[in-house]
């Protein structure tokens, strides 16, 4: 390693731990009612966490009192957080991984056949009415904390979700549990069934 590549290390180092730290501060996080008009349009990094345990079904909320953690998402937002975190992962306009995790395992499905007649046969949606109740639970129930940031936001999600091993993170997370894979895998089945 040459000596400017290891000062880059150094520095990514440095910067991984003074933004984690930040990030994961408990006074850093807000209910997710309370953040529609403060979310910057920035790049960034973010986390959700529930604020009682006990408002999951049953078998996700052992999970999380073994694993010892409130986590439930990590991601980023490339280029605006505002549109990633609040408008797709917590509004449904668009297609949040975090939001489609969070309906599935709440018990919610989408309408039968809906991606029977579409290319990409994994971005399920709720109904409209559904997406509301869905909403609803994430406002009572959610808090959210982010960081404003544009260096190497994968990297530094890649180290964050292995360390925290977030409940809803499928991509780079070596814990994913089978009952999240399950309610996924249902809700696909049900949306590309004709």
């Amino acid at each position: 390693m040459t000596k400017a590549g290891f000062n880059d290390a150094v520095k990514s180092g440095m910067i991984f731990h003074k933004g984690e730290k930040k990030l994961m501060s408990s006074k850093n996080f807000k209910y997710a009612h309370d953040i529609d008009n403060i979310l910057p349009n920035k790049p960034g990094i973010y986390c959700i966490r529930i604020k009682n345990i006990s408002q999951l079904p049953l078998i996700f909320m052992q999970i999380l009192i073994k694993k010892d953690y409130d986590i439930l998402y990590i991601g980023i937002a490339s280029k605006s957080l505002y549109k990633r975190l609040l408008l797709q992962e917590l509004r449904a306009k668009g297609h949040g991984s975090f939001f489609r995790s969070i309906g599935a395992i709440l018990g919610f499905t989408p309408s039968r056949g809906s991606l029977a007649r579409k290319k990409n046969k994994r971005n399920f949606k709720f109904t409209q009415i559904d997406e509301k109740r869905i909403i609803d639970w994430i406002n009572a129930n959610l808090l959210v904390s982010w960081i404003e940031e544009d260096f190497s936001l994968d990297e530094f999600e890649t180290y964050l979700i292995k360390k925290y091993r977030p409940l809803l993170n499928i991509s780079k997370n070596l814990t994913i549990s089978e009952e999240l894979r399950m309610a996924r895998a249902n809700c696909v089945k049900i949306a590309c069934r004709e």
